[in-house]
């Protein structure tokens, strides 16, 4: 079976592979979990050489640049259904596992400042685009969280809180010691 991911998806497995941290895809038992426990399902399990696993639902976000700050942390939200996902998940795997967000910003305004972008060391570039991973554990985000939207059942974290509560990837796990 060929699993399909978004890109999003594919540059943070990119990522984690060039930094030689352990994941495994849930994509390929996504269909059979989903029908037996009625909730959605997360997308990774990384394992983290110095920190506990994580299980970790990946939000694809494309930023038209970075804020003032240099950094694009601007949409934050999620629906509640991930929220109620990925706690339960959280719940089903035990205290070993940390349920959190991983935000992958895609800067799609970035050309012409990939290179000095890269060159901070908090941006990946992956398939001709350039991307920013940060993470937020999940009781972090719950929180902070207050309704988006009714109509799409969303929830969102405020710009200053998330900025708070969210960490750059690289800075949350390091590379695998070689």
């Amino acid at each position: 079976m060929t699993i399909k991911r978004c890109h999003y998806e594919n540059a943070f497995e990119a990522y984690l592979a060039r930094r030689g941290i352990p994941c495994v895809s849930v994509e390929e038992v996504r269909h059979h979990a989903k029908a037996r426990a009625g909730l959605k399902l997360f997308d990774y399990i990384v394992y983290p050489s110095d920190a506990r696993a994580c299980l970790v639902d990946v939000k694809g976000r494309k930023s038209n640049g970075v804020g003032r700050d240099g950094e694009p942390r601007q949409k934050t939200w999620v629906t509640r259904a991930d929220v109620k996902g990925l706690r339960e998940w959280g719940e089903v795997f035990g205290e070993e596992f940390v349920p959190a967000f991983v935000f992958a910003y895609w800067l799609a305004e970035s050309a012409g400042r990939t290179d000095e972008l890269i060159d901070t060391g908090r941006y990946f570039p992956f398939a001709g685009r350039t991307y920013s991973f940060w993470i937020v554990r999940l009781d972090d985000y719950v929180r902070f969280q207050k309704q988006l939207s009714k109509r799409w059942d969303t929830v969102t974290v405020g710009i200053e809180a998330f900025r708070e509560i969210s960490r750059p990837l690289d800075g949350a796990w390091p590379a695998a010691p070689c």
